[in-house]
Protein backbone atom coordinates (compact mmCIF):
# COMPACT_ATOMS: atom_id res chain seq x y z
CA UNK A 1 0.00 0.00 0.00
CA UNK A 2 1.27 3.37 -0.97
CA UNK A 3 0.31 6.37 1.64
CA UNK A 4 0.80 10.17 1.21
CA UNK A 5 2.12 11.39 4.45
CA UNK A 6 2.61 14.85 3.23
CA UNK A 7 1.35 17.15 -0.42
CA UNK A 8 1.39 20.73 -1.58
CA UNK A 9 -0.76 21.43 -4.23
CA UNK A 10 1.56 23.59 -6.90
CA UNK A 11 -0.01 26.46 -9.46
CA UNK A 12 -1.31 23.43 -11.76
CA UNK A 13 -5.07 21.89 -10.97
CA UNK A 14 -4.41 18.79 -9.75
CA UNK A 15 -0.37 18.74 -9.41
CA UNK A 16 1.06 18.22 -5.97
CA UNK A 17 4.33 17.64 -4.47
CA UNK A 18 4.05 14.73 -2.45
CA UNK A 19 5.73 12.62 0.35
CA UNK A 20 4.80 9.23 -0.02
CA UNK A 21 5.24 6.02 2.23
CA UNK A 22 5.09 2.63 0.22
CA UNK A 23 5.66 -0.96 1.97
CA UNK A 24 7.61 -2.19 -0.47
CA UNK A 25 9.70 -0.56 -3.89
CA UNK A 26 7.69 -3.14 -6.02
CA UNK A 27 4.64 -1.17 -5.27
CA UNK A 28 6.15 2.07 -7.15
CA UNK A 29 4.52 1.87 -10.39
CA UNK A 30 2.98 4.49 -13.42
CA UNK A 31 -0.24 4.43 -12.25
CA UNK A 32 -0.17 2.96 -8.88
CA UNK A 33 -3.18 4.23 -6.29
CA UNK A 34 -1.94 6.55 -3.38
CA UNK A 35 -4.54 6.15 -0.63
CA UNK A 36 -6.18 9.41 -0.01
CA UNK A 37 -5.11 11.35 -2.93
CA UNK A 38 -7.63 13.27 -4.90
CA UNK A 39 -8.66 11.47 -8.15
CA UNK A 40 -6.87 12.85 -11.08
CA UNK A 41 -3.70 13.95 -9.34
CA UNK A 42 -0.35 14.44 -10.90
CA UNK A 43 2.80 13.86 -9.14
CA UNK A 44 5.07 16.96 -9.66
CA UNK A 45 8.81 16.62 -9.54
CA UNK A 46 10.67 16.78 -6.92
CA UNK A 47 8.45 14.80 -4.77
CA UNK A 48 9.62 11.52 -2.88
CA UNK A 49 8.77 8.06 -1.75
CA UNK A 50 10.19 6.18 0.93
CA UNK A 51 9.45 2.35 2.10
CA UNK A 52 9.58 0.41 4.89
CA UNK A 53 13.36 -1.35 4.35
CA UNK A 54 14.39 2.58 4.00
CA UNK A 55 14.96 2.78 0.18
CA UNK A 56 14.30 6.57 -0.79
CA UNK A 57 13.24 7.69 -4.67
CA UNK A 58 12.77 11.37 -6.28
CA UNK A 59 10.09 11.62 -8.69
CA UNK A 60 11.91 13.09 -12.28
CA UNK A 61 10.61 16.16 -14.27
CA UNK A 62 10.36 12.58 -16.73
CA UNK A 63 7.76 11.11 -14.36
CA UNK A 64 9.57 8.20 -13.14
CA UNK A 65 11.70 7.36 -10.04
CA UNK A 66 14.67 8.27 -9.33
CA UNK A 67 16.07 5.25 -6.38
CA UNK A 68 18.96 6.50 -4.59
Amino acid sequence: MVKVLSFNKVTYPGNYYMSLFADTKTEVVPGMHIEDVPDGYVIEAGSTVVTADGELAFMKSDGTWNWV
